[in-house]
Formats: C-alpha cells, structure tokens, sequence
C-alpha cells in the first residue's frame, strides 16, 4: 500500500489571506460563519424546530448498503507514535495504521475487507477536509493509503474521485492532479477569493452573462435539502453559496457519479462540539448552507447524511487525528494543535463522532479549557439514532483500540 517519494505538505503555522477566506474571518461568509456555527453562548436552541423536508426524505426505501452499515456503533482507534514525528508524517506507518483500522473494523483480510464495500466498477469518492493546508487539513499520506487499498482491489484509478465543496481549497491543500496522477480531484464549486474579500468590484469570474454562479450547473436541481429559511441575496454570500432562497442543492458529483463515499474527515472542535465525520459531509455536499448554520446548528450533520446521496454510497469514515485540534476550530489554530497519532474507523459517522467528541472533551479539560457539556452538542447524534441511522448511545458503542 505504501507510495514512495512524496512528502505531505510543510505545515504552514501562519494564517494567510486564503485561510481568512476559508475559515470565514473575511465578511462572515465563508465556510458558513464560524462564529454562528461554534456559538457556545449558554442560550438554547429555538424550542420550535425549523421545518425541513427530512420527513420526506425519510420515506425513501433504504438499500442494503444503507447507513448505519454492516458495523453499526464499532469504531477502531489506532495509535503510533511514530506517525507523525516533528510534524513529519512517516508513510510507511500510516500505511500500516490504515490497514490495521480497516481490519479491525471488518474482521477481515485487507484484500476481503475491499469486497465488502466495493465492486471494480463503483465510483469511489474520497471526501477530504483541505481548511488549514499543511497544519490541519487531511494528512496525503492517509489518502494514499485509501487509494493503495482501493487500486489493490481491482479499481482503477479513474474510478477514483478526491473531492471537497471548493476546488481552490483541494489545490492549496495538496490535492492536484500532479500529486494523484490518473486519479480524479473535483470540487462541488469554485470561488472568486478576491470578490469574496472585497477587494474587487468585477464579478465577471463566478457569474455568467445571464447573472448566474458559473458553478450552477454543478448542482442537481432534484435532489436538495429544505429549510424553510432564504439565503442572503447579496453578491458576497453568492459568490460562495451559489444560490440563495430555501433550497441546498447536492453536487450532482454526489447524486449522479460516485457510487460510493469514503469520508476523511480531521479531528478538530467547533466551539464546545466537533467537526468531524458527519460534519465534513452535511456541509460538504451541499450549497447555500450558511443559512442554516444558526437556526438548524448541528441537525444538518444528521439530516442531509439522511439522503440516499450519502445514506446509500457512505461506506467507510477515517477521521484523520495525526494532528489534532481542541480549541479555536473549525478554523486552524497552531497554537491549539497537537500531535495524537491517532487514526479512528467507522463505517456508522454517528458512533465515530460519539466517540471522537468524548475524546476531544476530556482534551480540552486537560488543557484548562473551560466546557460546556450541554447535551446540545451530541443532541444531533442522538437524533440521528432515532432516524435509525446510526449508534449514539455510549453504552451501544464498541470501541476498539489497536
């Protein structure tokens, strides 16, 4: 499974003006408002629930590959000291913590545990988290690792897609096609940075002539998340959420051509919660999500992972904890950084997370951080639980450390 000669990214422990862009200190835009999204004000959520449309979507028949999986509340911690030493990760062992997780999570051979979840002929595509290249964003060598299984098994690499909501961010963050030859990197949409920071009046790269996002025709228009809540209208908020209105319409690289999703996530807070595994894909696959940051908070890492687009194709969470993050997240914040060498596997994203933020919680108390443990901040995974869609209950979760 090891790929010799590439290194990951230098970490970068300065905060440039693209990880202003990323992380939303610029206009209070991008990537939803953090402020809004890692709100840890005492206050509790509205007691009437905004309406959305996951009571429809519930209806939908599940399939046998659907959510939570064939391994229900089983997560797989694998340590090494050795992965990542002076901020250098060692290939050779995450290549051998990649393999130990996925064993352990299916009782099976390597070889064997790639028939479980996949066929040669299904689209895979690998969901990274690239905010904070170099310091916090998903570790390459983690996802060489994946693609070194995957190929192993038969698939060939153009069946192999690296995704992300923004394209720039995938670039910055080391995903190019020169580092993954023959392998797919796409992103739901694009961004024009320099709009979005102010710092131009000319729209004319991310709207067409008929006043358009340029990056429209990426969403499929029938298959969307509904809240009864618009977007903005304003130039800014389009330029990074493509569409306003009531509507948060899928990549239709999600409906219409992966066939299977391996989610990849990173191990880092938002506020008194996380943004981990179900994180990484309610807001990732999906646009005009700042709206809902505020009214919805947390529930939208539930109820889009409702949707057959992710339900059915979600078959394996690798939360990517090499370099850890407890305080100052989502955004990247070196000082709140640390080396945890540690990998977790999950095919249910809901047990993952449970156990991720207990972790994490039990970090940040370590490190004198005052917490909230008001259960609104797992309230999302148990609701996910009653959806039937996967383990939030402690005592239901078997954890397993290698």
């Amino acid at each position: 499974m090891n790929k010799k000669g590439y290194d990951s990214m230098k970490p970068n422990f300065e905060v440039s003006r693209r990880d202003f862009l990323k992380t939303g200190i610029t206009a209070g835009l991008v990537l939803g408002t953090p402020t809004l999204w890692a709100q840890d004000k005492e206050k509790s959520p509205p007691k009437k629930r905004m309406a959305t449309n996951i009571d429809e979507v519930m209806k939908i028949p599940r399939t046998k590959n659907s959510l939570p999986g064939p391994f229900p509340g089983k997560v797989v911690e694998v340590s090494d000291p050795k992965a990542m030493e002076k901020d250098k990760p060692n290939a050779k062992v995450i290549d051998a913590m990649v393999r130990k997780g996925i064993e352990n999570l299916t009782g099976k051979s390597l070889g064997e545990s790639f028939g479980l979840f996949f066929n040669k002929d299904d689209v895979v595509g690998i969901k990274v988290n690239p905010v904070g290249p170099g310091l916090i964003s998903t570790r390459l060598e983690v996802v060489d690792a994946v693609i070194d299984w995957l190929v192993a098994g038969g698939m060939a690499k153009k069946n192999i897609i690296i995704w992300d909501r923004f394209d720039y961010m995938l670039t910055d963050a080391g995903f190019t096609a020169q580092r993954y030859p023959g392998i797919g990197i796409e992103g739901l949409q694009t961004m024009d940075e320099d709009a979005a920071a102010g710092k131009k009046k000319d729209n004319s790269a991310w709207l067409d002539k008929e006043g358009n996002h340029v990056s429209a025709p990426n969403f499929d228009k029938k298959v969307f998340y509904w809240a009864d809540i618009d977007g903005p209208r304003g130039l800014p908020y389009l330029n990074q959420h493509v569409f306003n209105g009531k509507h948060s319409y899928f990549g239709k690289l999600v409906t219409q051509k992966l066939t299977k999703i391996i989610n990849i996530p990173v191990f880092k807070n938002t506020g008194n919660g996380i943004s981990m595994a179900t994180k990484n894909l309610g807001y990732g696959a999906i646009c005009n999500t700042n709206r809902l940051h505020k009214p919805l908070f947390f529930d939208v890492c539930t109820e889009v992972l409702a949707f057959p687009a992710i339900r059915d194709k979600l078959v394996l969470n690798i939360t990517d904890g090499l370099r850890a993050q407890y305080e100052g997240g989502p955004m990247p914040a070196a000082k709140f950084t640390y080396l945890y060498n540690t990998l977790f596997f999950a095919g249910d994203p809901f047990a993952g997370d449970m156990v991720c933020h207990n972790l994490l919680v039990k970090k940040r108390k370590q490190m004198g951080i005052s917490v909230n443990e008001h259960p609104k901040y797992t309230e999302y995974l148990r609701y996910a639980e009653r959806l039937g869609l996967g383990v939030a209950d402690s005592k239901k979760i078997r954890h397993i450390r290698v």
